[in-house]
């Protein structure tokens, strides 16, 4: 049960002025229509052409398996994964570990040596 004065001040709150409702923002992606003059498809789309650019998000870089990646307009992503998972992608730590190997190599570090020498 609220007090006297928890009362007064969830009236005293409820009562002030209310604030107006923002207008909706209009959606971006929907289509275009391309045959009116001067209109590109890419007109609408949030981010233009860069897929990493449209869904770039602080919050979202934090949780993500893996790096997000820009992927060229029309042409499939390298690591496109149909399964269900956290950001629906395949974890790029395969692909990391990959990499750290190729360059920590017995073979690249001996490259590397002779290329310092000459």
């Amino acid at each position: 049960m609220a007090t006297k004065a928890e009362k007064f001040r969830s009236t005293t709150e409820r009562s002030g002025a209310k604030k107006p409702k923002a207008p909706r923002k209009p959606r971006r992606d929907v289509d275009v229509d391309t045959a009116k003059p001067k209109t590109s498809a890419t007109d609408r789309k949030a981010g233009g052409t860069s897929t990493a650019a449209r869904n770039r998000s602080k919050k979202a870089a934090g949780k993500a398996s893996s790096a997000l990646e820009d992927s060229v307009p029309g042409k499939r992503p390298s690591r496109k994964s149909t399964r269900k998972s956290a950001n629906r992608s395949k974890p790029d730590t395969n692909l990391a570990l990959r990499a750290t190997r190729k360059t920590t190599s017995a073979k690249a570090r001996a490259r590397r040596s002779i290329a310092k020498k000459k």
